[in-house]
């Protein structure tokens, strides 16, 4: 395995949908996900596994769906082999920032 691939990506649609496209395009080209951290609703970042040949056909499968992604050209190696990779999400919209109650502890 390489050096993990480092992606960002920007997007208008709403944010579980836009999530869930990630997920649904790893799962369909081979990979998986690793982790996902949600930061409200402006960002997620993701940590995902593909083979490496695999980036190309994930970049423009998201960027078809609404999300524009940037990764790098040559990544080297064979095409086959399993390569690491996070995708910063971040969400453009005019809507306040998610709020989540947490509830008192008794004591």
């Amino acid at each position: 395995m390489g050096a993990i691939v480092m992606m960002t990506g920007v997007t208008r649609l709403e944010r579980r949908l836009a999530t869930q496209l990630v997920f649904d395009t790893v799962n369909r080209l081979g990979g998986w996900i690793d982790d996902t951290r949600m930061y409200s609703n402006l960002m997620n970042t993701i940590r995902l596994t593909l083979p490496a040949g695999a980036f190309p056909a994930f970049a423009e499968a998201l960027s078809g769906a609404g999300i524009t992604v940037d990764v790098p050209h040559d990544l080297g190696g064979h095409p086959e082999a399993e390569r690491m990779a996070t995708l910063q999400l971040t969400f453009i919209h005019d809507e306040p920032d998610l709020r989540r109650e947490v509830p008192a502890i008794p004591g």
